[in-house]
């Protein structure tokens, strides 16, 4: 199985990493941080996978274009693209920061749609492949605290969702997995005050069988499906009292 996977670095994304790592498999690990996807190279290595590293920011378009292409030309047919680099940042919006959030939109936007679509017509000529991108459960409702952050997840949704029936009959298909709250470095700041939060290594069980299942939107775990819609159908009021508080500081 041949999987490139963005956001390799640490949490979900080195997760699915070590999953999808077993003898024949081919890893393309995209992050930024290089130091961290060598050593996670070695993991995958060790298990009988062959990594490739890409120490590229999923913001850069062509950058991300000629990583695309550099996988596709060494693995011939790719199976599965996770589009799962993500970053948050603390709430200043009331400040008049618009820096922070121009960022987050260039990553979790922009960082979705450079790493999907380059793999687009390679799937569709071999006629199989998965595209897959991570949003949230704040991607159903605009969340206090989190304007920016809901609103990427949001367009992520939006996106795979269109994507999905623009490849109707091509048989790739294109999905999103929307994680509830997950022990991760991203969440760190947050620790105890997440509810009904899993750890990583439960995310990756999910994701991975969603994966497996052709979901179209899949938002876990189940206590995250039941928040889906009492925020989504629910009063402002009922929202501000089931949000968690908003970050004072971004994710190191």
């Amino acid at each position: 199985m041949n999987v490139f996977i963005t956001g390799a670095s640490s949490g979900l994304g080195e997760g699915l990493a070590h999953h999808y790592a077993k003898p024949g498999a081919v890893i393309g690990l995209c992050a930024r941080r290089a130091p961290l996807l060598t050593e996670l190279a070695r993991a995958v290595a060790a298990k009988g996978a062959r990594a490739i590293i890409y120490a590229v920011d999923v913001s850069d378009t062509a950058a991300m274009k000629k990583a695309a292409d550099d996988f596709v030309a060494a693995c011939g047919a790719v199976d599965l693209v996770i589009a799962n680099a993500g970053i948050g940042i603390a709430h200043r919006t009331l400040e008049g920061e618009s820096e922070p959030i121009a960022k987050l939109m260039r990553v979790n936007v922009i960082g979705v749609t450079n790493t999907v679509v380059p793999f687009v017509p390679v799937m569709v000529q071999q006629g199989s492949g998965t595209l897959v991108a991570v949003s949230s459960l704040a991607g159903h409702r605009g969340l206090p605290g989190r304007a920016a952050y809901s609103a990427s997840k949001a367009a992520v949704i939006t996106f795979m969702d269109a994507l999905r029936l623009d490849l109707h009959g091509t048989n790739v298909h294109a999905m999103t997995l929307c994680p509830g709250f997950v022990h991760t470095p991203l969440t760190a700041p947050l620790s105890g005050k997440l509810p009904f939060a899993i750890s990583c290594d439960e995310a990756v069980v999910q994701m991975t069988t969603a994966i497996a299942l052709h979901k179209k939107t899949f938002t876990f775990p189940w206590q995250a499906r039941i928040l889906r819609y009492l925020l989504k159908f629910g009063s402002e009021r009922m929202v501000r009292r089931l949000s968690p508080p908003a970050r004072t500081a971004a994710p190191e």
